[in-house]
């Protein structure tokens, strides 16, 4: 535990105490896991003997919605957010869980502005975005939601998050809008009508929802980081292919997970929503070089969400890639200590994957998604790195 250190912060960032002798999660000795997720929210959990010093000497310094936890590993902020759960209050222990701060963005409802666009005249029932920048859009419910978060008489855990960095992503490669015949999109994204550009319509959905859906729509990502600053940028990490998880003869992996999924595989993938009128919309993205290689496999996708055809257009060719080829299925990395450390590669990094192992050699340029950490009172840390095919335009970022 020497090297890993849990803090606990007040409302505003301040270092209260640390926890000296974490009591163990099990009985196999682990006293702390934590994860960390690619615009979304990961978790962390551990647990303090019920006559720790600390409650004598601060009080309830881990109390729901009021606390912040860092983790320090070897010197190094690797992970932070804030306490929301005791999960359990025993004679001999206190279960504490937090999450990354995304999570409180799950739980502010967008500010539902719009009228109806079908015609029907009812306000207050949607929020539409059908002009301006996407900067423009994600800048505007973010500072709506600080605002929110503000007028808690500033008890949120969030009440000081400010706005860091809003980049206007481009128009992903080969977009195109929602005409007939439909014409490519290119530059930067600006929101329309549905038929000149994207247009994205939400009714009773939260501010992390409809963060996700405008990234997925970009390729973006977003974050908030350990000092409460947001921030929404086209890539999110570093280019460090140098950084190799290898499994093998002088590897740093103890265990690994290649799939191929090919059951979940689509190449030919066909897209249906309605619009707020009730017609009914296609769209079909099809990958031409996976085609040729296994043959057609078609899947037809359903969106309640999408409600035009320039918004189920960009939606189509962004879900296309994630599932056409089964060799770039999401794949796992479990490492261990003679790998490099948390800190020196982090969530959406671009890393080296090698694996030789009987009749399975791989090698494969991916990014890091997701990371899970398992520590135990032996000092022996598992750290599980959850990896993706980055696009082709992230490689060189």
């Amino acid at each position: 535990m020497a090297d890993t250190r849990i803090e606990l912060l007040d409302a505003s960032l301040n270092l209260l105490t640390w926890v000296k002798q974490p009591y163990p999660l099990d009985k196999g000795g682990r006293i702390l896991q934590y994860s960390k997720e690619l615009s979304d929210f990961g978790q962390c959990k551990f647990r303090i003997s019920s006559y720790d010093s600390m409650f004598t000497q601060f009080g309830d310094v881990i109390k729901p919605h009021a606390n912040h936890v860092r983790i320090i590993r070897g010197g190094a902020l690797v992970w932070a957010g804030a306490i929301i759960e005791n999960s359990k209050r025993t004679k001999d222990y206190v279960e504490v869980v937090a999450a990354e701060y995304e999570w409180y963005l799950s739980k502010i409802m967008v500010a539902r502005t719009s009228a109806d666009p079908s015609g029907a005249g009812q306000s207050g029932i949607y929020r539409v975005f059908n002009s301006g920048t996407m900067a423009t859009a994600v800048t505007a419910i973010m500072n709506e939601t600080i605002t929110t978060m503000k007028g808690t008489q500033g008890v949120h855990p969030l009440a000081n998050m400010t706005l860091g960095t809003v980049e206007n992503p481009n128009y992903p490669p080969n977009l195109t809008n929602g005409a007939n015949p439909p014409g490519p999109l290119t530059g930067p994204w600006s929101f329309g009508n549905g038929t000149t550009a994207p247009q994205m319509i939400f009714d009773y959905h939260n501010v992390l929802y409809i963060l996700k859906s405008f990234g997925n729509v970009t390729y973006a990502d977003f974050g908030i980081d350990e000092n409460l600053v947001f921030s929404f940028k086209s890539f999110f990490g570093n280019n460090k292919n140098q950084i190799n998880f290898t499994w093998g003869e002088h590897g740093n992996a103890v265990d690994f997970n290649i799939p191929r999924l090919g059951q979940k595989m689509a190449n030919d993938l066909i897209g249906i929503a309605t619009d707020n009128t009730g017609v009914i919309l296609h769209a079909e993205q099809t990958d031409q070089a996976s085609i040729a290689t296994n043959g057609l496999i078609q899947v037809v996708a359903a969106y309640s969400d999408v409600k035009d055809q320039a918004t189920l257009n960009a939606r189509i060719q962004a879900e296309l890639p994630l599932v056409s080829n089964p060799s770039d299925s999401p794949a796992m990395m479990v490492l261990d200590e003679k790998a490099y450390p948390l800190g020196a590669y982090s969530i959406g990094d671009i890393v080296t994957v090698n694996v030789n192992h009987t009749f399975l050699t791989y090698s494969a340029t991916k990014r890091v998604v997701g990371i899970s950490v398992a520590l135990h009172n032996t000092g022996r840390e598992l750290t599980t790195v959850q990896l993706n095919t980055p696009l082709p335009s992230q490689v060189g970022n």
